[in-house]
């Protein structure tokens, strides 16, 4: 959508940067933040994920594509696939009990 109207607001110094301050917070410039806090009443405010945080979910994501993938061998019956499951179920239940 087109921006191109103009609303010109004034505030104080100390309100300037408080909404400045609540902007960078939620990752939005100045204008984005205050047209969705006009708009819908509340912006809420999402932290910046760390490197080592982006690389979990990330991590996250490969898991759950990979168990969807083990659900729909396992609802098309593939019975080598419940061995090769057992297997590593064992497998990793035995890794957990060395590192535990």
């Amino acid at each position: 959508m087109n921006k191109t109207e103009m609303i010109i607001m004034r505030c104080s110094v100390s309100e300037k940067s408080i909404i400045s301050r609540m902007a960078e917070k939620c990752g939005m410039g100045i204008s984005e933040y205050c047209r969705q806090q006009a708009m819908q009443g509340e912006v809420w405010a999402i932290p910046k994920l760390s490197s080592e945080e982006v690389e979990y979910f990330h991590l996250l994501k490969a898991y759950c594509v990979n168990f969807n993938r083990i659900a729909n061998l396992i609802r098309n019956k593939d019975l080598s696939l419940l061995d090769a499951i057992r297997e590593l179920v064992s497998n990793l239940t035995q890794l957990q009990k060395r590192i535990i």
